[in-house]
């Protein structure tokens, strides 16, 4: 809710149409007004006791609200308000006639921002309502640019975890998404997969082409292998260079070696040219597999080791090969 109408909850007719027609006199012109608290909340789109979501169409600047009412006293209409989520930032200002020091301290207690002492005074009226205005119009304003800046910071922190090249995850997302899936596949008893993936004789591919061709030739890779992970527990990431790795929630060893085998497929229909490579005509990769149940007190790391070596004894030949170890129970 934004600055807009001011609501007047009060159960005198005679001071609801003075506090309206003094608004009006100051320039005020979107005025509410309630007799009670029951019609004050369902005015709000609450129910009765104040409980509910407030109505979206409703743009509640400031509450007028008096203290000495039936059923239910405008302190009370105040703590409800200030205790809703939605309308606790709405400015609430007290009219009453009934200044003791112990209801004052109870309503500033609660959240008011300012009482008018009946009989009201049309000066004071204005100039408290503009001064509560201008509060809200202030705490508006700093809410709006606290939400900005939560979501530049929110946007930063997202493209810190991308790749800037290949556009999935890079090293730093692939760690926090799998030290985040380790402990849920932990707590619900299922299995975890890694894949590692290295590109074959890419080094000579970059020295022969250039870097610029051999970016390329990553970026398509990578869209490749994102059209292969489909869950959200899955995550494909850039581990380094011309390094890739798969992560798989739920996933055993044959699951692993499945995802492996439809990204190869995926590569061999593309048919990207590497016509120097020792072993082919065309780009090929390498896979070392790995998975495990977590235990209670363990962790990734020898998941991540196993993956590594497995991935070692695969480039021993190249060629598209997927090799396997697994960590020791």
């Amino acid at each position: 809710m934004g600055g807009g109408s001011i609501l007047i909850v009060d159960d005198s007719p005679e001071s609801r149409v003075l506090l309206q027609r003094m608004l009006a006199a100051g320039g005020y012109g979107e005025i509410l007004e309630a007799d009670g608290a029951a019609a004050a909340f369902a005015l709000l789109g609450l129910d009765p006791e104040g409980r509910g979501e407030p109505r979206p169409d409703l743009d509640l600047a400031l509450v007028l609200l008096d203290i000495v009412m039936p059923d239910m006293d405008g302190i009370e209409v105040c703590r409800r308000l200030k205790n809703h989520p939605a309308l606790c930032d709405i400015p609430v200002i007290m009219v009453t006639a009934d200044n003791t020091d112990s209801n004052l301290r109870t309503v500033f207690d609660l959240g008011a921002v300012d009482y008018i002492h009946k009989p009201v005074k049309q000066v004071e009226l204005c100039a408290r309502v503009k001064s509560a205005l201008r509060l809200k119009m202030e705490m508006d304003r700093r809410a709006a640019l606290a939400t900005e800046l939560e979501a530049a910071n929110d946007r930063l922190r997202r493209m810190a975890l991308v790749d800037g090249l290949t556009g999935i995850a890079n090293r730093r997302g692939f760690d926090e998404f799998l030290e985040r899936e380790w402990r849920r596949c932990r707590r619900d008893g299922l299995p975890l997969a890694v894949c590692l993936a290295d590109i074959d004789f890419f080094k000579l591919y970059n020295d022969i082409y250039g870097h610029l061709r051999g970016d390329e030739v990553l970026q398509q890779v990578a869209q490749l292998f994102q059209q292969v992970v489909h869950r959200p527990g899955d995550l494909v990431a850039r581990f380094g260079g011309e390094e890739f790795v798969f992560v798989l929630s739920g996933s055993d060893i044959e699951g692993a070696e499945q995802v492996a085998r439809r990204a190869i497929e995926l590569l061999e229909e593309a048919a990207i040219p590497h016509p120097h490579s020792p072993i082919s005509e065309q780009l090929t990769i390498c896979f070392g597999i790995s998975a495990i149940r977590p235990a209670p007190n363990g962790d990734h790391l020898p998941l991540l080791d196993c993956a590594d070596k497995a991935l070692y004894e695969a480039k021993q030949t190249r060629g598209n090969r997927v090799a396997i170890q697994l960590p020791e129970a």
